[in-house]
């Protein structure tokens, strides 16, 4: 008799105890509960910032057809970010996002010319050993001396290649250099037009002090003067015709062989009736 009283009130201890343990448990989870919410931390907590409803090139002007907003949660929303679309409005982006990237403060800039060039890549140019980079101005000296006419309008991109054309001061129009290569598309206009204004190039050492001397004096009196820059054919576009060209010697100014065009060799061409 006197052990099954003493197993019931063992029994009893057991469902005190548990009783105990659950209700401190419930009180310690209230707690952590209510600090929580109460510094603002909690992990769910989300707010509501300004995002790229598409992917977006540079240069994309922002407005409300290609932003919505979208509540994220705190921990993954960027410092800065945008929280106001009409903080937005007359910004473009200086890099292209994709759908859904919120929009900070490092990715705007006022204009569609800076948008061209805030993004330049700092990776170093690819320029062959013994070559260095030249950064030249489109605009020339001759009477189509406009960026968007003396060279190719907004079609210029790197790894074109392109031939000079020069006035050498005595009437005579010819090529110069050939073959001269783009590393990059440097700074463009801020007027409407947005066309390039100076292209980085590859050329040997003596090539660039030779392009120097020209860029130097282009315009002078008796000095030779850039007239135009011409596209090549890019190699990678549809297969045709190989182009023979008088003069294939790459841009070194020796040896050339063409000789030109003047007014009496023009009119030769083109005979008045």
């Amino acid at each position: 008799m006197a052990t099954e009283v003493k197993q019931r009130n063992n029994r009893i201890i057991m469902v005190v105890l548990g009783l105990v343990l659950a209700a401190a448990a419930f009180g310690l989870s209230l707690y952590v509960s209510k600090s929580g919410s109460g510094t603002g931390t909690s992990a769910g907590q989300q707010v509501s910032v300004v995002v790229a409803k598409t992917d977006l090139a540079q240069g994309t002007q922002l407005t409300p057809d290609v932003l919505t907003t979208q509540a994220l949660p705190v921990a993954s929303v960027p410092g800065g970010a945008v929280t106001d679309p009409t903080a937005l409005e007359g910004k473009y982006l200086s890099l292209g996002v994709t759908a859904n990237t919120p929009i900070t403060p490092a990715l705007l800039v006022n204009d569609p010319a800076t948008a061209k060039t805030a993004a330049l890549s700092m990776t170093p140019l690819d320029i062959h050993a013994g070559d260095v980079a030249l950064a030249i101005p489109v605009g020339g000296g001759g009477s189509n001396n406009t960026p968007e006419l003396q060279t190719f309008g907004l079609y210029v991109q790197p790894e074109d290649h392109f031939d000079v054309l020069v006035d050498d001061g005595k009437g005579n129009v010819r090529y110069a250099f050939q073959d001269v290569r783009v590393l990059k598309v440097g700074a463009y206009s801020a007027s409407g037009n947005g066309a390039a204004t100076v292209l980085v190039v590859e050329m040997s050492r003596a090539e660039a002090e030779a392009m120097s001397f020209l860029l130097e004096h282009s315009g002078q009196p008796g000095q030779p003067t850039v007239v135009k820059y011409v596209l090549r054919p890019n190699p990678k576009a549809t297969a045709g015709p190989t182009p023979t060209y008088i003069d294939t010697t790459p841009a070194s100014a020796s040896g050339k062989q063409d000789s030109g065009v003047n007014a009496q060799t023009f009119n030769q061409l083109f005979p008045t009736h």
